[in-house]
Formats: C-alpha cells, sequence, structure tokens
C-alpha cells in the first residue's frame, strides 16, 4: 500500500521496476497482445497506460470517481474502468492512446444512494462482446455490449476487493466470498422469465441464477479456476502435471457433501473441503458422497440438459491470513429418480 506498481522476477525475486502513483493502486493488468504496456487505475480518479521499457505514462483519462478495476480487452484495443459509484465505462486504447465509447451504471435505479464499487471483470472466453462484471452488491452481472444479460446471486461481496472468473471452458463462473466460502455457478443460459410489461417500460433482457455449488474455505479473499486441465486420480499422468493430486491438492469432497435441488428440478452438488487431503479416485457409478442436505432455489427455469460436468475442476485460492490453497473436485453427479436434468 505504498501507491505504487512494482515489476516482479519470478525467479529471483527481484523488484525490477517500480511505476509510481498519486493514490492507491486498486488494479493493473498486462496488455494482452504487447506486454510492454499495463493499464492502471488509482483512487486518484485516473486510468493511466504505461510503457514498462519507458517507465513512464503513455496516456490518462481523469474519470471523475475512484478507480477500482480496470481490464483490458483480449486484442488489447479497448479497456473496461469501473468505479466506486459503480459506473463501468469503456474505452478505446488502440495505439496506446485513451478515448471514451460507453458507458453502464450497475447499480440499481431504485437506490442509487447504495450505489456499489465496481470489484472486477473478465471477459468471456471465446466471446470477447461479453463481459462478466463483480460488484459490491453481492452480484455477478454479464453484459454483452451494454445489455445485461445474466445475474449471478448466492455469494456475500460488500466491501472487499473479490472479482469473479471463469473457467477457461466458460461453463462456470467461480468467485470467493465474505462468507467463507468459494461459490461455483453454472452459466447455462435460460430465457428470461415473461412478466407484464407497463406502457414506458422495457422488456427484461437477463435470466437471474440462485442455484450454485459452493465449499468451505476460511478467510477466502481470491479464488480462480486453474487454466489448464489437471488429471484426475488414477490416471497415469496424475502426478507429472504442475498440479498434482497428491497432498498439496484440497479436495471439494473429503468431508461433507451437500445438494441443492433448484424448482426446476435440477440438482446441483454442493462440496465442502477443509483440511488437506489425498482422495481417492470415486467410480463413476457411485453414489451420493456423504450426508444430502436441501437448500437455495432457483428463479430461472430449467436449464438445458449438459452434458459435461464439474468433475476435476480446480480452484486455486487465497486468505486474509495469506495461504494459498489449491482444490480439485472429486465428486461425481448422480441421479435422483423423479428429475430430469443434473446440475453439476
Amino acid at each position: 500500500m505504498d501507491k505504487t506498481v512494482r515489476l516482479w522476477d519470478t525467479a529471483s525475486k527481484a523488484c525490477l521496476k517500480k511505476f509510481s502513483h498519486s493514490d492507491y493502486v486498486t488494479s493493473i493488468q498486462f496488455n494482452p497482445v504487447d506486454d510492454r504496456y499495463f493499464i492502471s487505475g488509482s483512487l486518484d480518479a485516473k486510468v493511466r497506460l504505461w510503457s514498462i521499457p519507458n517507465r513512464q505514462v503513455v496516456d490518462w483519462t481523469d474519470v471523475n470517481e475512484m478507480v477500482t478495476a480496470a481490464s483490458y480487452s483480449p486484442d488489447g484495443q479497448s479497456a473496461i474502468i469501473g468505479s466506486h459509484q459503480g459506473s463501468c465505462r469503456f474505452y478505446k486504447t488502440a495505439d496506446c492512446k485513451i478515448s471514451p465509447e460507453a458507458q453502464i451504471d450497475v447499480q440499481s435505479k431504485k437506490r442509487k444512494s447504495q450505489a456499489k464499487k465496481i470489484t472486477g471483470f473478465q471477459y468471456a472466453p471465446g466471446n470477447p462482446s461479453e463481459v462478466l462484471v463483480t460488484s459490491a452488491d453481492s452480484q455477478i452481472r454479464v453484459f454483452d455490449g451494454v445489455t445485461m444479460v445474466q445475474k449471478f446471486r448466492g455469494f456475500k461481496n460488500t466491501s472487499s476487493q473479490i472479482a469473479a472468473a471463469y473457467t477457461s471452458d466458460g461453463r462456470y463462473v467461480v468467485c470467493a466470498s465474505e462468507d467463507s466460502h468459494v461459490y461455483i455457478w453454472r452459466t447455462t443460459r435460460s430465457a428470461p422469465a415473461a412478466a407484464a410489461i407497463g406502457i414506458g417500460m422495457k422488456p427484461k433482457t437477463w435470466c437471474t441464477i440462485r442455484s450454485y455449488e459452493n465449499f468451505y474455505c476460511k478467510d477466502v479473499s481470491a479464488a480462480i479456476p486453474w487454466t489448464h486441465s489437471p488429471s484426475l486420480p488414477g490416471s497415469p499422468k496424475s502426478h507429472q502435471g504442475v498440479v498434482s493430486c497428491n497432498d498439496d491438492v484440497c479436495s471439494m469432497a473429503s468431508h461433507a457433501a451437500k445438494q441443492d435441488v433448484s424448482k426446476s428440478g435440477e440438482l446441483s452438488r454442493v462440496t465442502k473441503s477443509g483440511e488437506l487431503s489425498s482422495p481417492a479416485a470415486p467410480s463413476p457409478h457411485s453414489g451420493p458422497l456423504d450426508t444430502p442436505s436441501s437448500r437455495h432455489a432457483s428463479k430461472t427455469g430449467a436449464n438445458a440438459p449438459d452434458s459435461g460436468n464439474a468433475w476435476g475442476l480446480v480452484v486455486v485460492t487465497a486468505t486474509l491470513s495469506g495461504e494459498i490453497k489449491v482444490y480439485q473436485n472429486f465428486g461425481t453427479p448422480f441421479r435422483i429418480k423423479g428429475q430430469g436434468n443434473l446440475f453439476y
């Protein structure tokens, strides 16, 4: 918290360069196509584009609100900036020049006095027009351009700098929570529920997902999905990758398992993990892992059947005490009599 950005050599653990700001820095990101440049957002309300070789600002803009999140688009030609007041501003960044493009406000129009800061962005894998927006009103939103198309609810984020993230295939969203849990939602999208539309009212463009999986991680402050596809236990390569299924990996299924049955008749497996463990691979035909319980209903309607599942999903977490833990899901889906579709 010294109002600087520092560039580190991960091999020598040496600080190579320092980039000073006039206030605390809240977010940074390398340009995804040219890592000689990075973008930074600061509480001084300024967004800066930096040249690393020259160690200087190449362009900047003042957004007149404290900047709490910043992210390049996948092609590096634009950026999205989030503020403490809940606004998202889109800028063009081609040729290292910042120019305004569009703006959206995520806070409720009915409760503008309770505007919540934007805490993170991520563009959807394979779909650069969609961006995942996390905010401190305990909601995650998906925007297609400037149109909201999806919401995820259930986690808690009221004051933390928590950011949600897609898995590499875009099928799941993972996010830490202030209640010491990590939440996972499936991104399968259903049509918005039909509602009566009055004169002058716009039709609803989004669906809200309240069905989720979660597992316990004490004081978790950040959670991201591992971008590679690690081998599952029992496979010949299970101990050859960076993430292996040994004592360095926490099993989401090492303790109690829960079930989440939504109104649409779908099943959501919720697993909970504590200490480090080295579980054996379950049989694909195995039944419930442990004691079932039920909570949290979905208002989104039935999702389309999905052939994939989250078995083998790896989540990396960081906690307020400085611990980094790696969890891997070994739970296998199972069908409850009378249930048509599965959420897993």
